[in-house]
């Protein structure tokens, strides 16, 4: 069974790709400083830190701050990620449940819950305080019975209380709603630990009536293994480390934030719901999974399942689509690159609509030929700077984006489509500098290097 222990097994047999330290860290700004030092040395390693100041648990973070480990995940390489997503996201495989789990090993009733005995992570000074922020919370439409799955933040209140943030125009969201409407509590499920598919399926943009856990089951290509809660009409997978039960209230809000966004800025506090923990499971010995906000690890994950959705509507509009990217440059949130093979004029403004069509955080679409590598920013934009004309670019003012965008005006703002193509009609060839270069060897022309 994949599980998150497997995975990291799996890291540790690959080079380069997991580093673990038994010094003691403190969970408070230390330990999201360590990883951010190690990128600036260009070292972007999943860390394992197995001694945490205040917990019992190790915690794991920055499983998602590499392609080549979300490739990883999926059993494919880097170059494959996207298409190998696309194609397994498709085939939905429902869950299996079980009667018991590693997940529920240890539990915890309500008069027991501690949440301060989590290594919940301080990530960023200008943050309101620890936040969970690589759980997946799993909830059930009052309306339909289809479970619901997706990523959100909780904010540490005090032993049985967090606060949550629902980005508007989420799942989650809307259903919170619905319960709301009822004048009801949300049951949630906060599954905390997993294999990364679990959270790759969770950010699917498939549709409010699709069964997130299916999703799943497509991508790990078999079952994913469930159990019944303890405390609340909700399942989580088998294999978890840790999960938080409970409720979101319809009623009760406190403010939430500041907190470290994915576009690396603070976002204001906002006044948001509390959530009740009304019983706690774990392993024997958990695995506090965390994730490193505003971070490669943070942006990346999100990332893989929007250019699915991406691909997937632009390709009526550009059937010559070749890949699609959304860099780190742009937080792999406002900013996508699209190859194609143009086969009319016209071709890049259409698919630009797309793109915003299928992701309103994306403020920047460049198309650019199939013979530019989109994986490559200075490659892209010398496109930009060589073949777009202005005149050729698709502008949409009052747009709806992100409401946490920063240039948003009430989640209003201004996107452009740029047409990085070279014109059908006279066309230029491309100067080949890989051509012939197999057959150089500098060692036999200089004799020092």
């Amino acid at each position: 069974m994949k599980d998150l222990r497997s995975f990291i097994d799996q890291l540790a047999q690959a080079p380069g790709q997991l580093i673990t330290t038994k010094v003691l860290v403190d969970p408070k700004l230390e330990l999201t400083r360590i990883v951010y030092t190690l990128e600036k040395q260009n070292r972007q390693p999943a860390v394992l830190f197995q001694n945490v100041r205040g917990s019992a648990m190790p915690v794991v973070t920055n499983l998602f701050g590499h392609r080549d480990r979300l490739a990883l995940a999926l059993d494919t390489t880097a170059d494959k990620l996207n298409q190998v997503y696309r194609e397994r996201e498709k085939r939905l495989i429902p869950p299996l449940l079980v009667a018991s789990g590693p997940i529920q090993e240890r539990v915890l009733a309500a008069d027991e819950v501690d949440l301060t005995a989590l290594p919940i992570v301080h990530h960023n000074s200008g943050d309101a305080g620890p936040y969970i922020t690589a759980g997946v919370t799993t909830v059930r439409d009052p309306e339909t019975g289809i479970r619901n799955a997706g990523m959100y933040r909780f904010m540490l209140k005090d032993k049985n209380r967090m606060l949550v943030h629902l980005a508007e125009a989420s799942h989650v969201f809307y259903i919170h709603r619905k319960y709301c409407e009822r004048k009801q509590n949300m049951p949630i499920a906060v599954t905390i630990g997993a294999h990364p598919l679990f959270h790759l399926g969770s950010l699917s943009f498939c549709s409010i009536d699709t069964d997130e856990y299916a999703v799943m089951g497509g991508l790990f290509g078999s079952p994913m293994e469930i159990v019944k809660c303890t405390s609340v009409d909700l399942e989580v997978p088998a294999h978890g480390e840790i999960c938080l039960e409970g409720y979101i209230d319809c009623e009760n809000r406190e403010p939430e934030g500041p907190f470290g966004e994915w576009h690396t800025l603070y976002g204001d506090a906002m006044n948001n719901p509390v959530v009740t923990i009304t019983a706690m499971t774990m392993r024997r010995d958990p695995i506090y999974h965390d994730l490193c906000s505003g971070d490669a690890d943070h942006q990346l994950l999100g990332g893989i399942s929007r250019l699915g959705q991406i691909y997937s509507q632009v390709k009526v509009a550009c059937p010559g689509i070749r890949d699609v990217y959304m860099p780190p440059s742009g937080c792999c949130r406002a900013a996508c690159y699209v190859s194609i093979k143009k086969f009319v004029e016209g071709e890049p403004a259409n698919g630009a609509a797309a793109v915003f069509s299928a992701d309103p955080f994306v403020r920047h679409a460049v198309f650019v030929d199939d013979d530019v590598n989109i994986f490559d920013d200075a490659e892209v934009l010398r496109a930009v700077n060589l073949n777009m004309e202005t005149s050729r670019c698709f502008i949409i003012p009052n747009a709806k984006g992100s409401p946490i965008d920063p240039t948003s005006r009430d989640g209003v703002v201004t996107k452009i489509g740029i047409d990085a193509t070279r014109p059908l009609r006279n066309r230029l060839p491309r100067i080949d500098f890989n051509e012939g270069l197999g057959g150089i060897d500098l060692s036999k022309i200089f004799t020092r290097l």
